[in-house]
């Protein structure tokens, strides 16, 4: 009976997409120029903005070469749990100033200086 509901629940998990609706199926977005028979006219001039554009979103940096973080890098794998390699900003945010020039306050240049060089 349990492998038999289970069959049965497996069935109704694939067939639930196959009855939905799509969302806004007959939305028509007036910011899109259409033409006299109300199709989208694909030839339009693209539509410009106004406004700044929106830069919000995940934006992820590309790994560091090997010989950037190297010392920072285990021994055992590439940084211990074999993902991919992290960038320099992953181990110092300030890695694109020379050293002594980082935009940082004197007292935390004072912390900074009391710790030991490199993990």
């Amino acid at each position: 009976m349990r492998n038999r509901t289970a069959w049965l629940f497996a069935a109704l998990l694939v067939a639930a997409p196959l009855c939905m609706d799509a969302q806004w199926a007959v939305y028509r977005d007036p910011a899109i120029p259409r033409t006299k028979d109300g199709k989208p006219n694909l030839s339009a001039q693209v539509p410009r903005l106004s406004s700044k554009p929106d830069l919000s979103g995940i934006w992820q940096p590309e790994s560091a070469p090997v010989t950037e973080i190297k010392q920072f890098l285990l021994p055992e794998g590439i940084n211990g749990l074999g993902e991919d390699l992290p960038t320099k900003y992953f181990f110092n945010v300030l890695a694109d100033y020379p050293v002594g020039q980082e935009p940082i306050r004197p007292e935390v240049r004072a912390q900074l200086d009391k710790r030991p060089p490199g993990p």
